[in-house]
């Protein structure tokens, strides 16, 4: 791809055969990340070299789970759903892009083959052909690889949790509307119980919500209490506790 202006490679559908789509994914977003600019070459690069093709748009999901089946994600389901207009195909910089479980990644794969659309990734030479053995064993050994490390950190993340509440320090903050409670200052957390504020300021919105779900939302409760200057972002951690 030497001498390529990869920015070329992106250009509106056409019709000519070969307009993919850009599928990126990436679980957790943070600061010095390079991943989403390192998926963008690749998959520019896969597109231009493998089969001479370009790019009409972008499927990126960021902040989601590998774990989430890829015609639920926000970005590439309607996509998948056939929502979204004219494609002829998918482009990953990686297999483990469409997913991290084996059935996910097969039944993207079979839809392309079964509509006649293309499958990239990055590193395979040309599209993948899912009627040929030895590509579709590839394809599937490729998802398989990437179920299996998805269960790998899943396992090391519980078994962290665990740790971390036995030792009586769980991670991130507590919900909001909830407090950690230490019996010795600089201690351990022994509980967790309601911020006497917090879960009233909770307890409040429901109550509103409830008697009124017509004119009232979450949305505008949130703006409600901004205008107060309450704390209105909401940011419960499943793993807190």
């Amino acid at each position: 791809m030497r001498g390529t202006d990869l920015n070329a490679i992106e250009r509106p559908y056409d019709g000519c055969g070969k307009c993919l789509l850009g599928v990126r994914r990436l679980s957790r977003v943070k600061p010095a990340t390079s991943s989403p600019e390192r998926q963008r070459e690749n998959v520019l690069t896969a597109a231009a070299s493998s089969v001479g093709a370009h790019i009409i748009g972008w499927a990126d999901d960021w902040e989601v789970s590998g774990a989430t089946d890829p015609v639920t994600r926000p970005s590439l389901g309607p996509w998948l759903r056939d929502e979204k207009g004219p494609y002829d195909g998918l482009v990953a910089a990686a297999v483990d892009r469409h997913g991290r479980n084996v059935v996910d990644c097969l039944n993207t794969g079979y839809k392309m083959r079964d509509e006649k659309k293309v499958l990239v990734t990055y590193g395979h030479d040309g599209a993948w052909n899912l009627d040929d053995p030895a590509d579709e064993n590839r394809f599937t050994m490729e998802a398989w690889g990437a179920q299996m490390e998805l269960r790998a950190i899943q396992r090391r993340n519980r078994d962290a949790t665990v740790k971390t509440r036995a030792a009586g320090r769980p991670k991130g903050e507590p919900s909001y509307g909830f407090q950690y409670v230490r019996k010795v200052m600089g201690g351990k957390i022994d509980q967790v119980e309601p911020h006497p504020h917090a879960s009233e300021v909770l307890r409040n919105v429901a109550r509103r919500i409830l008697a009124d779900p017509d004119n009232v939302t979450c949305s505008s409760e949130a703006a409600r209490l901004n205008r107060a200057g309450e704390l209105s972002l909401f940011q419960p951690h499943a793993d807190a506790w």
